[in-house]
């Protein structure tokens, strides 16, 4: 429950950041009801913009979940690499 609320709340902010579609939309829907202009205009641009407001928004939260610490190093196990390489004891 607590992701799908995290989610909706990044897509409701990302609609705001990003609300040129929405003017857009707006517009096409006022030249609907001024000019005559098919509806299926503003629904397309209503409906293409919050698709990928969506769809960036999913990316995001995607990439949020990745982890951020990176694996831990494998021991060097080449005898011919220098760093695998123990230096022999010839102090006695």
């Amino acid at each position: 429950m607590k992701v799908a609320l995290r989610f909706l709340r990044s897509f409701l902010f990302n609609l705001l950041m990003n609300h040129w579609g929405g003017v857009v939309s707006a517009v096409l829907l006022v030249l609907h009801y001024t000019v005559g202009l098919p509806i299926w205009y503003f629904r397309v641009a209503l409906c293409g913009w919050l698709f990928i407001i969506f769809v960036m928004t999913l990316f995001l939260h995607w990439v949020g979940r990745q982890p951020d610490a990176p694996k831990r190093p494998k021991v060097n196990k080449n005898p011919y690499s220098q760093k695998g390489y123990k230096t022999i004891n010839t102090h006695r």
